[in-house]
């Protein structure tokens, strides 16, 4: 008899063991998706059917009450081949992260049937087709990145729909049309949608134009003529030769073939203010205007003319470059303009062609360059105007006093500037050292969103052979040493300067702030010192009253990675942004969906 009992036991046991272990259904939708991927680092090599848990798996986080797959953080892995149609099994999935890969292929609509998605980055990929329509369902999203792909064709306007989204990034695609104003999607402005040529609508500032080549939407034009819809243009013309045809005849064609003349014309000198790259010259002054990308809706006269009237009652900085303006147009619409005090040696041509270079780069973390003006006294760059001034000025002097800079805030003006300078040093070509990191090279808009700003002027207004000193008096906090050493500027001290700008936002201290210098030590030796003797408390900024001892050690290892004395040793910026994204953005992306702080 216990002989019998212990192989019912036995059996029992074996039968309950092989149902416990046998893997999930979203660990089978896993296996079907990775089976659409070309892994080349084998990265995924752990996910396999004898691993009956995928919540073990790389890259995969889940639920903690049912284990269904909450997670899927595979960004930077060189994955290949397409994302397939499964995905959409993964009911409860929160955040898809699969930028910065080589996938290709369309975003399959099935993606929509994850209602539960608050995150989807599929940034920096070869993804093609268009976005699909039913993206407008998923209506738990914050965070919409579809950047730096080959996508194609209009912007749903179901994407207005998405009440909850906070973060839309469509930059550098291919994108056409008017872009939609419905909803959530007028909110967002020209920096979610630049780098697509052919967009156009009140968010990029740029005109739209009918089948029929008339103007359809005209933004800051002070030519009240010229901004009626020719639709009612139309109307009015047919009700007037309706009214008046007893009696007028032959007469009102003529005057109606009159008017119709005048219309082209006008049509015509409206298009020529959106030609991508715009040149005049005027030889009597030697006065020169070049604009980029066709997005100022000005004519060249009305620029000049403003140019022409900056004095010093519209300084609103300085810089290592130069003097900075703020010019208000007559529709009210604000730039930034600087004049550059000095220039490297070499033709007006070379200049202007390396400007040329810097105006055609366009990315939602990084200051647009809109144009250049050589005057006969002087040069000035026309750039968007930034309403919070530089991280330096808000964080240190006034801007904390009205509006202060939560833990929540510095961790996305810490995202968006590794994402900014990321994509000087990996995506332009040729890669762009910036040369000059640093807090008052961070501009903040109207949302705390950061832009880097100067970028490649180092560069391009300094000889090469020039001492450091003369290149970036002033901030050597940021230096690292071996560009102190040697006085030459690598991506790798970019990275260092990147790292101790962290080490500013955790801190709310100048890298030269007195409590460094009078030790003796940089604010790097001082953060090193602290860490050691265990005093978090000392580090973090006092005026910063929702920090979390988790993120505040993970971006400070960060930042300990980037100020390694041995360039050799520090990451990259890809590597950097990877690892702030894998502690900041499932932070925000709760932060989001809540309304609270991390």
């Amino acid at each position: 008899m216990k002989l019998l009992w212990f192989w019912v036991f036995t059996a029992a046991s074996l039968l309950f063991n092989t149902s416990s272990f046998a893997l999930t259904q979203d660990g089978k939708t896993l296996l079907i998706i990775k089976g659409g991927w070309n892994d080349t680092r084998h990265v995924l090599k752990n996910w396999k059917a004898s691993d009956p848990n995928p919540c073990n798996w790389t890259g995969i986080t889940c639920h903690l009450n049912d284990q269904t797959v909450r997670s899927i953080n595979l960004p930077y892995m060189q994955l290949g081949g397409i994302i397939s149609p499964e995905i959409g099994k993964l009911s409860r999935l929160h955040r898809l992260a699969l930028h910065q890969n080589s996938l290709h292929g369309y975003i399959p609509a099935e993606i929509t049937q994850c209602k539960d998605l608050r995150a989807l980055y599929l940034r920096a990929n070869y993804l093609q087709g268009s976005i699909p329509p039913e993206l407008g369902n998923l209506l738990n999203l914050v965070i919409l990145d579809l950047s730096s792909n080959s996508l194609r064709g209009s912007i749903p306007a179901s994407i207005g729909h998405l009440s909850h989204l906070r973060f839309l990034n469509l930059s550098t695609n291919f994108f056409s049309g008017e872009i939609p104003n419905n909803g959530v999607l007028g909110s967002f402005k020209n920096g979610s949608f630049t780098g697509n040529l052919d967009l156009c609508g009140l968010q990029v500032q740029k005109l739209c134009r009918s089948s029929l080549g008339f103007p359809v939407v005209l933004p800051h034009s002070g030519n009240d003529a010229s901004t009626v819809p020719p639709k009612r243009l139309s109307h009015y013309l047919n009700g007037v030769l309706i009214g008046a045809m007893s009696t007028m005849g032959l007469a009102l064609v003529v005057l109606l073939a009159f008017l119709w003349i005048c219309l082209l014309s006008k049509k015509g000198k409206i298009g020529k203010k959106y030609t991508k790259v715009d040149k005049q010259l005027d030889h009597d002054t030697g006065t020169k205007l070049v604009t980029f990308h066709g997005d100022l809706p000005y004519s060249s006269h009305e620029i000049i003319k403003k140019l022409e009237l900056l004095d010093e009652e519209d300084v609103v900085g300085s810089g290592g470059f130069g003097t900075v303006y703020k010019m208000v147009m007559d529709d009210s619409s604000i730039f930034a303009v600087k004049r550059i005090d000095r220039s490297r040696e070499g033709s007006d041509q070379i200049f202007e062609r390396e400007l040329e270079i810097l105006g055609s780069i366009k990315h939602i973390n990084l200051v647009n360059l809109r144009g250049y003006c050589r005057l006969p006294y002087s040069k000035l760059l026309i750039y968007d105007y930034l309403a919070l001034g530089s991280l330096d000025h808000f964080l240190h002097e006034h801007g904390q006093e009205e509006r202060p800079l939560n833990w929540n805030a510095r961790l996305r003006i810490a995202l968006g500037s590794a994402r900014g300078l990321a994509y000087l040093h990996h995506d332009c070509c040729p890669r762009i050292v910036h040369r000059d990191i640093k807090s008052s090279n961070i501009l903040l808009d109207a949302n705390m969103e950061p832009h880097v700003s100067d970028f490649g002027l180092a560069k391009l207004l300094v000889d090469d052979d020039a001492h450091v000193t003369t290149v970036v008096a002033g901030t050597f906090g940021y230096l690292a040493p071996e560009y102190l050493h040697s006085g030459q500027a690598t991506e790798k001290s970019d990275v260092y300067s990147f790292g101790v700008l962290l080490l500013e936002l955790v801190t709310g201290k100048r890298p030269t702030d007195p409590l460094f210098v009078k030790r003796g030590l940089n604010v790097v030796g001082w953060i090193n010192t602290q860490t050691r003797e265990n005093r978090l408390q000392d580090i973090v900024d006092k005026r910063c009253k929702d920090v979390d001892a988790e993120t505040v050690e993970a971006v400070l290892d960060v930042a300990a990675r980037c100020t390694d004395a041995n360039p050799d040793n520090r990451p990259s910026m890809n590597r950097i942004l990877q690892l702030l994204e894998e502690v900041i953005s499932p932070c925000l992306s709760e932060f989001y969906d809540s309304h609270s702080d991390c």
